[in-house]
């Protein structure tokens, strides 16, 4: 699992319970988008995109999600998938990320929201009963 954890380049940390005690109220998540650089039992040791070390002790529920990079053809019918995007002209999006989600996860999150990837990106799901179409586009 260490090693797995090691090998993701991007990862989204999401603490879903308190990060200390006087967190332990009912509160959003915390949200880190960093690469781990050390697991040492309860202690992640992370590097945030704005380059600053994070030391962050893994309390109660906590879950970890990693991105890996995939081909398009990776994309299955009826898999669970979100689009990252940032707004174009008129009110067009622009997808920079998809992202395949794990079966567990269906239904997370569904719907249209901010996101932290870039400025003024968004992540939207859908359920896997909406069709839709788009225009590939090679970058």
């Amino acid at each position: 699992m260490i090693k797995f954890l090691s090998a993701i380049v991007a990862i989204a940390v999401v603490l879903t319970s308190a990060l200390a005690t006087a967190l332990a109220t009912a509160q959003a998540p915390v949200r880190v988008r960093a690469t781990i650089e050390k697991v040492e039992g309860s202690l992640l040791t992370v590097k945030a995109r704005d380059g600053a070390q994070l030391k962050i002790k893994l309390i109660g529920n906590v879950k970890v999600l990693g991105l890996a990079k995939i081909s398009l053809e990776d994309i299955k019918p009826g898999s669970f998938i979100g689009a990252a995007a940032v707004p174009v002209a008129g009110d067009m999006l622009r997808a920079i990320e998809v992202h395949v989600f794990p079966e567990d996860m269906r239904g997370t999150g569904e719907g249209h929201r901010p996101y932290d990837l870039q400025p003024n990106s968004t992540m939207t799901t859908l359920p896997s009963s909406t069709r839709c179409s788009a225009r590939m586009e090679e970058r």
